[in-house]
């Protein structure tokens, strides 16, 4: 009876190439017009709307719940941030 064949192992280290993904583009934000109607202003503020006569409002409660969403959405995007620094670092 033959032995067994004997087995080699090689270890290659290969390196990754960079993925190719491009920068995303400048983020471009719009104005936003902010009008604070008042009970003693909602007449005069009503009639100097143009076209479509729509008022949105939002609660004091509801203005402060949308700004922490922001400062949130901030954060999240900084971390997004880092995490793809610490790829890009891998390549570099």
């Amino acid at each position: 009876m033959e032995p067994p064949p004997r087995v080699i192992t090689e270890t290659e280290y290969i390196t990754p190439s960079k993925p190719i993904v491009s920068e995303p583009s400048q983020l471009s934000m719009r104005d936003i017009e902010f009008i604070i109607v008042t009970p003693e202003n909602v007449d005069e503020v009503f009639d100097n709307l143009t076209d479509d006569k729509v008022i949105f409002g939002v609660t004091d409660k509801g203005y402060e719940d949308i700004a922490l969403n922001l400062a949130d959405l901030r954060a999240y995007i900084q971390q997004q941030k880092k995490i793809i620094g610490i790829y890009e670092s891998q390549y570099d």
